[in-house]
């Protein structure tokens, strides 16, 4: 895992610490806030993904010529750099199934 992190760069911690605010943020809002603050923080999460793919493309196209052999370096650049979309996208599904969730309970828990 770490290797993971590693490989794909300062985006990861970004995303990991988006995902972790959204988490603290979403339990300190009342019940009924709360599905708000995780759909903001899938956005933010995937925003940080968004950065880092982003970064890392640049970061690959900017040094690939430095490397003796160019192709081997784009494909290792490449799969390092989608590990930030990869981590991003299963965040936001984990969070977006949250609110989903928290949103049935909600519309259980209210009188009729």
């Amino acid at each position: 895992m770490m290797d993971y992190m590693r490989d794909g760069g300062w985006g990861m911690w970004a995303i990991l610490i988006a995902a972790i605010a959204t988490v603290a943020i979403t339990a300190t809002r009342p019940k009924e806030k709360r599905v708000g603050a995780l759909m903001g923080g899938c956005i933010a999460v995937l925003m940080a993904g968004m950065l880092g793919m982003a970064t890392g493309l640049v970061a690959v196209s900017t040094h690939a010529n430095k490397f003796p052999d160019q192709v081997e370096a784009i494909r290792v650049g490449l799969g390092e750099l989608a590990n930030n979309g990869t981590f991003a996208g299963a965040l936001v599904a984990l969070l977006g199934l949250a609110a989903i969730a928290l949103s049935f309970t909600n519309k259980e828990a209210k009188p009729a």
